[in-house]
């Protein structure tokens, strides 16, 4: 028989199986139930960004459910507003497309031509002897590249038959349409999901409160108002930052004479707000504008090089008094949600990792029972 000692131990052996199987289930749920976890994240971010105005509007004696009816309406309008604008500069900007092929060439020949200068001089500091192996080798290699290059023997004659290639369009088609439907589907519950969250936000808050007990309700008040504070000054941090980001990367790039300067800034500061890969993303839209207008590797570099150093600059003065210094989060625990949430949900979930791991943190911080892994989470 079991000592009575060995039942404590008992007992924690069990707490953290039930904790290892709880995250398991929620591991699971969050891998193939995606698509409704994502969309409800993203109701529920949008929600915690629109939350102060909705307060604001209830504090002047608007009714709740009127006051988030205006604050969404207003939301969806701005965003149709800022996607028509973006629409239309589109536009022009594919019209300008075909100009951009032979500017693209020259570019590409530049670069070979100092790729052949850089190799000529390069060769010029080697010994003859090396020199002369190094000749010989490509002689040697010579006809084996030509022999590969001869043009095969014509195929014998085969025999042609009528095939019906209605397939092609079931096989192919038809699953990219029914992805992007059901991302359309998905979406466009989002504005109904951030309405109800906010118009019937004392209900479900009163009403989650009531599910635990009477000696535990303070602490899950806590914990509410703790996620709340953290994902909303996640949420605004990121909001001024990449405000703050595209209207300098847009200054820039005017004064560089980059086309189309105000969509490529903005697309360049939303893209550089993303954790780790924000950099090479942020690049691409300007150096992609302005091979119609800059030829040279010079004016490229100049590019580049403003768009780094204003991406570093944020990173390393804007972000940490604007989000870091509120989330307490450390880089290690970052890095490991961010590579976690991404294997898992893909690009959005690069976006959503932070304020899900800030959210933890702070249901860790206000529960006693787990004060040690918020510390562990943690700066």
């Amino acid at each position: 028989m079991a000592a009575a000692s060995d039942y404590p131990n008992l007992q924690i052996v069990s707490s953290a199986s039930q904790r290892v199987i709880a995250l398991g289930v929620v591991v699971a749920v969050c891998y193939y139930a995606q698509a409704v976890v994502i969309t409800f994240f993203c109701s529920l971010l949008c929600a915690f960004l629109l939350e102060p105005v909705v307060g604001l509007l209830v504090g002047w004696r608007f009714p709740r459910g009127l006051a988030a009816f205006l604050v969404c309406l207003l939301a969806v309008a701005l965003l149709y507003l800022v996607g028509g604008l973006f629409y239309t500069r589109s536009v022009a900007f594919l019209q300008e497309l075909p100009r951009y092929e032979t500017t693209i060439k020259e570019t590409v020949e530049k670069v070979r031509q100092r790729v052949q200068n850089l190799e000529a001089t390069f060769m010029r500091f080697m010994p003859q002897e090396r020199q002369q192996q190094i000749v010989q080798a490509i002689e040697t290699r010579r006809p084996r590249a030509r022999a590969r290059q001869e043009p095969p023997p014509p195929p014998p004659v085969a025999e042609v038959r009528l095939k019906d290639e209605s397939g092609l369009l079931t096989r192919y088609v038809f699953p990219q349409l029914r992805i992007f439907y059901q991302f359309l589907l998905l979406a466009s519950f989002i504005p109904f999901l951030v309405y109800f969250m906010l118009s019937w936000k004392d209900h479900m808050r009163h009403g989650f409160v009531n599910l635990f007990r009477l000696e535990n309700r303070h602490a899950v008040h806590s914990t509410l108002n703790g996620i709340g504070a953290m994902v909303r000054a996640f949420l605004v941090g990121n909001f001024l930052l990449a405000v703050l980001l595209a209207s300098l990367s847009a200054l820039i790039f005017w004064f560089l004479r980059i086309p189309f300067p105000f969509m490529m800034g903005t697309i360049s500061g939303l893209l550089s707000v993303i954790p780790y890969v924000g950099l090479p993303l942020a690049m691409a839209p300007p150096l992609f504008a302005s091979l119609g207008v800059y030829t040279s590797i010079s004016s490229l570099v100049v590019i580049l090089s403003s768009v780094a150093g204003l991406h570093l600059l944020a990173m390393n003065v804007f972000y940490p008094k604007l989000v870091g210094s509120r989330l307490h989060l450390n880089p290690l625990t970052l890095t490991v949600a961010i590579m976690v949430w991404g294997w898992m949900w893909g690009a959005i979930g690069l976006l959503l990792a932070v304020p899900i791991t800030a959210g933890v943190k702070a249901v860790c911080d206000n529960v006693p029972s787990l004060n040690a892994y918020g510390q562990l989470l943690g700066d």
